[in-house]
């Protein structure tokens, strides 16, 4: 793989009790847009009672309103219950939903619960019905959340931010330096900006296919890699013939399967992945990149179904 196309780690520890932490995790998002840098999320349970939630009452008054200003700068406005909640199951829960890909989209979604509809994290109905949308079983997820099928996770998460150095949250692991609390996010990407080889240039461009055209491009037999960005389990359902798939998290990992010199289309649910997908392809070199306009959805050609040959036109 060319070094350029390398994305350094960073590591975010955070509570789903802390309000800090649920404002800067929107925030993680726009640096792994702007900067070469592989966020992983990692939540902890040992500073659920800190900060807003402390029982030093002067402490958690001042706590409480710092946070409401960090919030209303950021354009947010929190709304809860003031006691700590038990997020032993919503922990629990995300790793079920990382095995699927879904990680990212969980935690926006427990996050919403606790701090938009003041809602109860540790009310499993409250959980379940908050998560419906990522189409996870309902009994599966009910079991991981109240089993300890992820225990082992749990515990290494937790053994692995005290090797870093965490001493509470938000903690930012980057390069062996380590940053404590959402007011450190502009130290942080400073020193991330600091290397130019870190740095996404935005004046990379991509085209737009409309559906129709696509369908004239493959009938035609013009050589062109059809990449679908869905998770595997939306792929298999329904896709276009002969498009492989790389989910979105996970295409900067895979540039090595990539020949720069290859037409690709990229194809999501509608959204915004394949745009997302296809920017960072062109500011890695790759020159002939498009994304399918309005998705999937607005495919009227003919579909394939199933995940037999979702890689068989990669590179190994």
């Amino acid at each position: 793989m060319d070094s350029q196309s390398l994305r350094e780690p960073l590591r975010l520890y955070f509570s789903f009790n802390d309000p800090y932490s649920f404002i800067v995790f929107g925030a993680m998002k726009n640096l792994a847009q702007n900067y070469k840098v592989n966020v992983e999320s990692h939540p902890l349970g040992g500073y659920d009672s800190s900060g807003v939630f402390s029982t030093d009452e002067a402490q958690a008054a001042y706590w409480k309103r710092d946070s409401e200003r960090f919030a209303s700068s950021a354009g947010r406005k929190l709304s809860y219950i003031p006691q700590v909640q038990d997020s032993t199951m919503a922990r629990r829960g995300l790793y079920m939903a990382q095995e699927k890909m879904l990680g990212a989209k969980y935690i926006n979604l427990v996050f919403a619960l606790r701090w938009l509809s003041a809602g109860d994290i540790s009310d499993s109905s409250q959980m379940i019905k908050a998560l419906s949308y990522l189409e996870l079983k309902e009994e599966g997820l009910a079991a991981a959340m109240k089993s300890d099928m992820f225990g082992q996770n749990l515990a290494h998460v937790e053994e692995m931010a005290m090797g870093d150095g965490a001493i509470g949250v938000p903690f930012f692991r980057f390069r062996g330096e380590g940053f404590f609390g959402a007011h450190q996010l502009a130290a942080l990407e400073a020193l991330i900006r600091s290397d130019p080889a870190l740095v996404i240039h935005h004046d990379a461009s991509y085209g737009v296919i409309p559906p129709q055209e696509l369908a004239a491009r493959l009938q035609s037999g013009v050589e062109t890699l059809v990449l679908d960005v869905r998770i595997p389990k939306e792929f298999g359902a329904g896709h276009i013939p002969g498009a492989n798939c790389i989910p979105a998290k996970v295409v900067y990992r895979s540039l090595e399967k990539l020949e720069r010199e290859w037409s690709i289309v990229v194809v999501d649910d509608g959204g915004v992945e394949a745009n997302e997908t296809a920017f960072l392809l062109a500011s890695e070199g790759f020159k002939k990149v498009s994304v399918l306009s309005g998705g999937f959805p607005a495919w009227k050609g003919s579909e394939e179904k199933g995940i037999e040959k979702w890689h068989d036109r990669l590179k190994s």
